[in-house]
C-alpha cells in the first residue's frame, strides 16, 4: 500500500512517524507528501525520506505512484481532497471528525463509490478499549444500565498547545471540544453499544480567549459539551467534554450493568494516551486490574494502518462511523 499524505503539520508528529517506522518493516510504502508552500514540502520529504514532494492536495491525488490518500488537515478542508482523491481512484483515510458538517461528511461518503474510506478514530486499537467492549458483548457486566463518559482537558489554557493548534479556536474550521475529542468518544460509544439515540445536550464557550503565542487568541469555538442518550439495549448515556478543564482528569468511561461494572481512564485523548481498564463482578471486593495502561502515543495509529494495509476491515471506523458521529454531534448543538 503506497501513501500519500496531505498535511505536515500535525501528520509530522504522529502519522508520519509511524509510516516511516511501518516503511521500514515492509508493511506500506510512504511515497508523497504535499504542503500548501513548496519549503515545507521538500523539509518534510527530506525529514521523513519520501520521494515525491507536492505543493497542493491536487498534485498528489494525481500521483500515480500514490494508492490512499491520507488527509491529515482541519476538518473544514476535507470535503475538497476527499472529493478530490476519490476522483482519482484513490482510497482516502481521512483525520477525525470527518467533516465540519454533516452535508460535507455525506457528500464525502457519497464520493467514495466503491473505494476504501476510513476514518481516523484510532481508539478502537487501544487493547483496553478493545478488551471492555469484548467484555461487554461476553456478558461481563450482565445488562448493561449505565454508561458514563467524561473527556475533561486542560489543553487550550496551555500556550504550547495553542501555539500548535490555534485553529481549534475558529468555529469556522469545524473545532469544537465535542467535535475533534468528543466525536472519538462517541465512536468507542457507538463501537461498544450500537447507535445512540434520544440525544439532547448542549454546548458552550466558557473561555472566549486563549493564551496564544502572540497575546490572547479570540475563540469562538465551544470548548464544553454534555449531552444524554440512550443505547440500543436501553441504557442511558451520558458524556462531558471540554478542553479548557483547569486541572482537568483526564478521560474516563465507567459502564454499570446487572452484573458488575467496568472502568477504562486514560490521561488524556484516548487517541494518543494509553487506557488502563479495570473491572468487578457481583461478588467480587472491589475493581481489579484487566489491561494496565501500557503503550506509546502512536500505537493505536500503527495499528490502524497495519489493518489497512492487511485490508482487515473487522474493526476499521468507516466514513459511514464519521457520518454516524456527526449526527449525535448535530443532535447535541440542536442542528435541524
Amino acid at each position: 500500500m503506497r501513501i500519500g499524505v496531505v498535511g505536515a503539520s500535525y501528520a509530522s508528529g504522529t502519522h508520519l512517524p509511524v509510516y516511516a517506522e511501518l516503511a521500514a518493516a515492509g508493511v506500506v510504502e510512504l511515497v508523497a507528501v504535499a504542503t500548501a508552500h513548496r519549503e515545507t514540502a521538500d523539509a518534510v520529504a527530506a525529514k521523513f525520506d519520501v520521494p515525491h514532494a507536492h505543493v497542493g492536495y491536487a498534485a498528489l491525488c494525481a500521483d500515480p505512484d500514490v494508492d490512499l490518500v491520507d488527509i491529515a488537515t482541519r476538518p473544514s478542508r476535507h470535503r475538497a481532497m476527499a472529493e478530490a482523491a476519490f476522483a482519482a481512484g484513490k482510497d482516502v483515510l481521512c483525520e477525525a471528525p470527518l467533516a465540519s458538517t454533516l452535508e460535507d461528511g455525506l457528500a464525502m461518503t457519497a464520493a467514495a463509490a466503491g473505494r476504501r474510506a476510513v476514518v481516523d478514530m484510532q481508539s478502537r486499537f487501544r487493547p483496553g478499549l478493545a478488551e471492555l467492549r469484548r467484555l461487554v458483548h461476553d456478558g461481563y457486566v450482565g445488562r448493561v444500565d449505565n454508561v458514563v463518559a467524561q473527556a475533561l482537558y486542560p489543553t487550550f489554557t496551555q500556550p504550547a498547545a495553542v501555539a500548535g493548534s490555534g485553529w481549534c479556536a475558529d468555529a469556522a474550521n469545524g473545532a469544537s471540544s465535542l467535535r475533534v475529542h468528543g466525536l472519538h468518544t462517541v465512536d468507542v460509544l457507538r463501537w461498544t453499544f450500537g447507535e445512540l439515540t434520544d440525544v439532547r445536550g448542549a454546548i458552550a464557550t466558557r473561555e472566549p480567549t486563549w493564551p496564544g503565542p502572540n497575546g490572547p487568541l479570540q475563540a469562538s469555538s465551544a470548548d464544553s459539551s454534555a449531552f444524554t442518550a440512550r443505547t440500543e439495549g436501553g441504557a442511558l448515556v451520558s458524556v462531558h467534554t471540554s478542553w479548557v478543564a483547569r486541572f482537568g482528569a483526564g478521560w474516563r468511561l465507567a459502564v454499570h450493568g446487572s452484573e458488575g461494572a467496568l472502568l477504562a481512564e486514560a490521561g488524556g485523548h484516548t487517541g494518543h494516551f494509553p487506557v488502563r481498564l479495570r473491572g468487578a463482578r457481583v461478588g467480587d471486593d472491589g475493581l481489579r486490574e484487566l489491561v494496565p495502561a501500557a503503550g506509546t502515543a502512536t500505537e493505536p495509529f500503527a495499528a490502524l494502518i497495519r489493518a489497512l494495509a492487511a485490508d482487515d476491515r473487522t474493526d476499521l471506523p468507516t466514513f459511514d462511523d464519521g457520518v454516524a458521529a456527526l449526527r449525535v454531534a448535530d443532535a447535541v448543538e440542536g442542528a435541524p
